[in-house]
């Protein structure tokens, strides 16, 4: 875990829970075009979803987040200790088991026994040197396992903690020291003599009381290829080398994979599993650099890493800040889209600060490409697919990209395009124009992926994602392969209701017919009830068995209730949801700086500057003002717009109207940064021409250290 200052500022001093350093923003990118290529025709490996995992990610007794927000993400690891749980551990009741002790190990197995069960069926690494407590809030006095060479107490905290979890039936893995390079966590000295003993006397003591037992290590807080070779070299030698070989953060997760096991088989060890328990720097925490890392693992060896946490530790239950008060971010839609790519992983080709991993998988119907980037990247990157042979009718195929911007939170990602494009010779190319380096795309071929915004084709909603919501009497089934994503959320009792939330124009409703199903009703934004049939005398489980008819566009909520009624002919009651489709008004986005006095153009009054080359701001650039007054108008024709613009710790309060109405208040400061999040939308308005204006108000939050404002873009409907 780790804190950091603003990323708005040039140096961000991060202190880590997982270590101390100091990390340098990321140089801005000028644009620059690329190419990147996905071979479908070479397929290897079945996805490892290896990144998709949280460090603290979950809440004390391990409850949260919700599944509606967790269960989408397939989550393959999990890490914790009861950090910074007040009562210090094992260290704060005197080094003995007291009740500091407990909590923390009441919490480690409570997060472990949900996320090892199913449908999770994750891997959970207890941090035994979290539960002794070395969380970095040790007092200055404190005695170290091995200090002047006596373990005792040290080889009785493991015999408890291994007991303990032992007769707990939950099983975890030990990963016993965490960042023991760091005086954060172990002022004794990386790969000393002192370490040494402790580690060896841990293994020891955990292997003798559990034979099977996990053991990961060493957990640097950084790959660094001498500290890693003398510890494997070492720790053969004492018959202590760990199950897992793991480490945090690095440069290249392929590149550091690739030399950890050359470092195994120089020192004549056997290949092991990788783990990386902690990845991306403050100032990396956005969906462009997230989906190039993810990229990169994909063509590595490490079987499991964990995303780092910066500013919620230990127990918010947010997944290291993937949530925003309960709702998904730009990097929840990363990794949901990581989730989604199934099959089997094909060969690909990066460029130019690009990376691009991607799967095909027939049965699912679609071919996926995930694309980010490392350095803040912009300009057009052209991903050129070859082997195209599936999904393809009249030669042609369907071709839908998505944008997944750096939003907190963020109802879903931005349909760019979505158009059948012929196939020439197998082959096609896919133009996606990167407007900001932290965004992330997706480009798919054949039914797209759930989640997204409007323009070329139905959004699909998954009936187990976020956007449906389940009352009591509801039961989930994974797994099903006749149905989208392989998921049914199912009712067999009168009464049970479902709802589902979207923004757009019309809904189309999937669910299982067949010979056991009851009867539902449905309604729209608390309409009218429409009773559905769905029994069928032959099972069709994907089908559309309801329309609503065409609605403003806007919010709208449907209403979904199990009748507990059934046709004669039915032999059961029972109710099972797919998916839905939404139709959405197209998302025009026009950037700050795209100036006049026409439609869909900023103009700007005097004492506005422009600042370019920025690269966490839509098209790098931002139009700015600190002058009480100055205002900005954007004209556009359509439903809806929504404003984007910069909240910092130096931003001041705007004032905003729609064709000169009242004014809203919005307040831009911000405790962190979030440069290109939305900070205001319009209600639904009458279809036609309409006038955004923004006035500076020249007033400001008391904790505000500025008087800046800084629009980034609209998002017209």
């Amino acid at each position: 875990m780790s804190r950091a200052a603003p990323p708005s500022r040039l140096f961000i001093a991060a202190l880590l829970l997982a270590g101390s350093a100091v990390v340098l923003a990321p140089a801005t990118a000028s644009a620059a075009d690329t190419t990147v290529t996905v071979n479908l025709a070479q397929r290897g490996k079945v996805p490892t979803r290896a990144g998709a995992g949280f460090l603290y990610g979950l809440n004390q007794d391990g409850s949260g987040p919700a599944d509606s927000v967790l269960q989408p993400l397939r989550p393959m690891l999990f890490r914790g200790g009861g950090a910074r749980i007040a009562g210090h551990g094992w260290l704060g009741d005197g080094y003995r088991a007291g009740s500091g002790y407990q909590v923390r190990v009441d919490s480690a197995i409570s997060q472990a026994r949900r996320v090892t069960a199913a449908p999770y069926n994750a891997t959970y690494h207890l941090l035994v040197s979290d539960v002794w407590g070395a969380d970095t809030e040790q007092p200055a006095n404190t005695v170290y396992p091995c200090d002047n060479g006596d373990c005792t107490n040290w080889r009785s905290f493991i015999t408890r903690l291994v007991t303990d979890v032992r007769a707990s039936g939950v099983r975890v893995r030990y990963d016993i020291w965490n960042e023991p390079d760091g005086t954060g966590f172990w002022p004794r000295g990386v790969n000393s003599a002192q370490y040494y003993q402790m580690w060896n006397t841990a293994v020891t003591e955990i292997r003798r009381l559990d034979p099977g037992a996990v053991i990961v290590g060493p957990s640097y807080s950084g790959y660094n290829h001498t500290w890693l070779n003398d510890w494997v070299a070492r720790t053969k030698a004492d018959g202590t080398l760990p199950n897992v070989l793991n480490w945090h953060f690095g440069n290249d997760p392929a590149a550091d994979a690739a030399d950890a096991q050359a470092i195994l088989s120089a020192r004549g060890v056997a290949p092991m599993p990788l783990t990386i328990d902690e990845y991306l720097f403050s100032q990396q925490q956005h969906p462009g650099y997230l989906a190039w890392y993810l990229d990169r693992l994909a063509v590595s060896d490490v079987s499991a890493a964990a995303h780092a946490i910066w500013s919620d530790c230990c127990v918010a239950g947010t997944l290291d800040s993937v949530l925003w008060n309960g709702q998904p971010t730009g990097q929840w839609w990363v990794y949901r889209a990581y989730a989604q790519m199934t099959g089997n992983v094909v060969a690909t080709t990066n460029g130019n600060g690009m990376a691009v991993a991607a799967t095909i998988d027939p049965a699912a119907g679609r071919a996926v490409a995930l694309l980010g980037n490392q350095n803040g990247q912009t300009g057009t990157t052209t991903v050129v697919f070859n082997g195209v042979t599936n999904f393809v009718v009249d030669g042609r195929v369907r071709v839908t990209v998505q944008r997944i911007p750096d939003q907190s939170p963020l109802s879903g990602p931005v349909v760019v395009s979505s158009a059948d494009v012929t196939v020439t010779g197998g082959t096609i190319s896919v133009p996606v124009a990167v407007q900001s380096g932290t965004d992330a795309y997706t480009v798919t071929l054949g039914a797209p992926l759930d989640g997204g915004g409007g323009g070329g084709g139905p959004l699909i909603i998954d009936a187990n994602s976020p956007d449906f919501q389940y009352g009591a009497n509801w039961g989930l089934t994974t797994g099903v392969p006749d149905m989208y994503a392989g998921t049914a959320n199912w009712s067999y009792v009168g009464g049970a209701t479902a709802t589902l939330r979207f923004t757009g124009t019309q809904v189309a409703l999937h669910a299982v017919r067949d010979m056991d199903q009851g009867r539902m009703t449905v309604s729209v934004d608390g309409g009218a009830s429409q009773t559905i049939d769905n029994y069928a005398p032959a099972r069709n489980a994907s089908g559309v068995v309801w329309t609503s008819q065409v609605l403003p566009n806007g919010p709208h909520t449907v209403t979904i209730v199990n009748t507990g009624q059934r046709s004669p002919a039915s032999t059961g009651t029972n109710i099972a949801l797919d998916r839905a489709d939404v139709t959405q008004a197209a998302v025009l986005t026009v950037d700050g700086n795209v100036r006049g006095t026409g439609l869909n153009q900023f103009n700007y009054s005097a004492d506005w500057g422009l600042a370019t080359g920025i690269p966490d701001m839509y098209a790098g650039t931002a139009n700015w003002s600190y002058t009480a007054g100055s205002t900005a108008t954007f004209a556009f024709a359509g439903t809806q717009i929504a404003l984007h613009a910069v909240r910092d710790i130096d931003q001041q309060m705007i004032a905003i109207s729609i064709d000169g109405g009242a004014e809203s208040i919005v307040d831009n400061y911000a405790p962190s940064r979030n440069a290109s999040g939305v900070v205001w939308t319009s209600p639904t308005l009458a279809n036609g021409n309409h006038t955004l204006r923004v006035r500076v108000t020249g007033t400001k939050n008391p904790a505000s250290s500025g008087w800046n404002v800084a629009i980034d873009s609209v998002d017209v409907r």
